[in-house]
């Protein structure tokens, strides 16, 4: 599994413009695209609009990016090239089930992102442990980890829970485990809110 984590700086104010015509535009376009796996979008509480895509594979992430470019610069103006992009190969993930990712469903979404990174083999097990104790608090939906395509040394980390409560504490028992085997990795919010689109393949 690959996945695509998309920034457009300073524009959640535009998130009720813009969802419904992703959900009805961007969405169909996705799903019709060879890999896909997810996608979830949301105005930021840090002032953003995220993009999180998922995918069977890099290469099929890739062979979407420019008809996704090209729907947004034709659909929604002031849009048109992310601000900042993150990609990575999934480590360790879970989702819970069912999830129908319709427009009725909303999760609250956490990406979180890591400098410092030691090896892939040094800090698959303390993942593994984070995983685990982000799967048994109330409302989880869904977490995965990846490291940047460019940069073995920086992650990321995509959190989905039912509400703004069970994501935080999902984040301070995971930084907890972190602190205490891998005190040298730097992890911050980069990005948090209730999905204005949410969509399963």
């Amino acid at each position: 599994m690959h996945i695509m984590i998309s920034r457009y700086a300073g524009a959640a104010r535009m998130t009720a413009e813009a969802a419904p015509k992703a959900q009805q535009g961007l969405v169909p376009l996705l799903r019709g695209q060879h890999g896909f796996l997810g996608y979830a979008a949301l105005g930021s509480e840090q002032g953003d609009i995220v993009s999180v895509s998922f995918w069977e594979s890099a290469t099929a992430a890739a062979s979407c990016r420019d008809k996704i470019r090209e729907w947004v610069m034709a659909n929604l103006s002031g849009l048109s090239e992310p601000t900042e992009r993150f990609m990575g190969d999934v480590g360790p993930h879970a989702m819970a089930a069912p999830q129908s990712g319709g427009p009725a469903q909303s999760l609250y979404c956490m990406v979180r992102k890591a400098e410092n990174l030691p090896s892939t083999s040094i800090q698959r097990p303390v993942v593994e442990e984070m995983l685990a104790r982000t799967q048994k608090v109330p409302g989880f939906r869904g977490a995965y980890w990846l490291r940047s395509m460019d940069d073995p040394t920086r992650g990321a980390s995509v959190l989905l829970f039912d509400t703004h409560e069970h994501a935080y504490a999902a984040h301070e028992e995971a930084l907890a485990i972190l602190r205490k085997h891998q005190p040298d990795v730097a992890v911050r919010v980069a990005a948090s809110g209730q999905t204005a689109v949410l969509a399963m393949a």
